[in-house]
């Protein structure tokens, strides 16, 4: 699980999948726990996160979806994004997490510090 993951707001290289949102509930870590997934925000939690079939099969069922991490706690868009109704862009899941992490785990890897 990466270690200091930020939410896709302050990292413009994540790519978000947004599919059509399914049925099934996203799911934050303990880590993650209380954060808007769209804007990284603590405050005023309102409407539940919806997720694609795609993001909640197999391994993937019950994640975070912010960091992949083991999911404790259901995701909810907050108040100022569901008024600019961001919830309806479809699937908040982070499908990637971003390139300045990738060369972050090579650069370490490269000098034995991973």
């Amino acid at each position: 699980v990466p270690v200091g993951v930020m939410a896709s707001k302050h990292s413009p290289d994540m790519v978000l999948c947004r599919r059509q949102a399914g049925i099934a509930v996203g799911r934050l870590c303990a880590r993650c726990d209380g954060r808007c997934s769209i804007c990284d925000s603590f405050v005023n939690p309102k409407t539940l996160v919806r997720v694609c079939d795609e993001c909640n099969y197999g391994s993937n069922a019950g994640r975070c979806i912010i960091c992949g991490g083991p999911g404790v706690a259901d995701a909810y868009y907050c108040k100022s994004c569901t008024i600019q109704e961001k919830d309806r862009d479809g699937c908040p899941r982070i499908i990637n997490i971003g390139q300045a992490k990738t060369d972050l785990f090579y650069e370490k890897k490269k000098y034995g510090n991973f």
